[in-house]
């Protein structure tokens, strides 16, 4: 058959992407960063919305992720996503001093390889999902490479369920995640029907009691998500990706001004001390700084709480 049919020459290209990505991964790895964790070279907010300029903070975090597989090297040097991912898993890179040892409970993993990368550096780590997930598998020969090239480790394990009553012990972890996960509590799975938002507050509630539940006395919970003016914001970029099939046309990201009172204020009313102050203001997303790839008026945010 003739190179010339696009089927083969699209799968060609396909190929040769995939392998220059690989080459990256190897070549980050030889370039040796320093060991991520705990970084001093600037200071970086916990709990804080989303900012582009502290995204060379991190570079330190974003060398060490971008050398793992496939996934966290796109996700890292990336410039479509503007640093977005660097300052998610960067700012957790941050507040831990040792991996070893820690139990992690990562909630809504999908394809995201970054329990992988956990557990690669020491930690027993159990990822959690819906029986049947909203992402597909990466599959195919793309999954294929990232098996060579990633550093697993052996200490994991993957458990269905809902995240509004996770089915483990009380004081079972001393990390729990999420990361760019409860924004989609706006769609009933695996229906894809809307959830008005009244409803949506209600669930977080539920999913954040659950998390500090399962967290041991000193143990954190790491949680990232959106946010959104949607008094001003027009567009979204990431709209074809929104879970649910028929709603309103901007959606998957929480009110800007009602971030502070869902999860800052929330998780210290139920017995949990924030790791730094929020910093954290409903006018600062305003500043193209604060914008996500999603456009105009999103934005991220990261919220990083000790258990008492």
């Amino acid at each position: 058959m003739s190179i010339s049919n696009p089927t083969l020459r699209e799968r060609a290209s396909y190929g040769w992407r995939v392998m220059g990505r690989a080459a990256g991964v190897v070549s980050a790895r030889l370039r040796r960063p320093r060991a991520a964790g705990n970084g001093t070279a600037a200071s970086v907010p916990f709990n804080a919305m989303f900012d582009t300029r502290v995204v060379p903070a991190l570079e330190p975090e974003r060398a060490e992720l971008e050398q793992f597989d496939l996934y966290l090297f796109d996700v890292m040097t990336s410039r479509r996503l503007r640093g977005q991912i660097v300052f998610e898993y960067g700012t957790l890179l941050r507040a831990i001093d040792r991996w070893t040892g820690l139990r992690i409970l990562d909630v809504g993993t999908g394809r995201s390889t970054f329990p992988a990368w956990m557990s690669g550096r020491g930690a027993t780590v159990t990822t959690f999902d819906l029986s049947q997930p909203a992402e597909k598998s990466w599959g195919g020969f793309e999954e294929r490479v990232n098996g060579l090239v990633g550093r697993r480790g052996s200490r994991m394990s993957a458990v269905a369920g809902s995240m509004r009553c996770l089915p483990f012990a009380v004081a079972s972890f001393d990390l729990v995640t999420s990361l760019s996960v409860v924004e989609h509590l706006d769609t009933n799975l695996p229906e894809r029907t809307f959830v008005p938002y009244e409803e949506q507050q209600r669930r977080l509630a539920e999913v954040l009691d659950e998390m500090i539940r399962v967290t041991k006395p000193g143990g954190w919970i790491y949680v990232t998500s959106e946010c959104c003016d949607y008094s001003r914001a027009t567009t979204d970029n990431w709209r074809g990706a929104y879970y649910y099939e028929d709603g309103p046309a901007l959606s998957a990201a929480w009110p800007v001004a009602d971030v502070p009172r869902l999860f800052y204020q929330y998780v210290v009313d139920r017995g949990c001390t924030l790791v730094g102050d929020a910093e954290y203001s409903r006018a600062d997303i305003g500043h193209e700084h604060r914008w996500t790839c999603r456009g105009p008026y999103f934005s991220g945010f990261s919220m990083l709480a000790r258990k008492r």
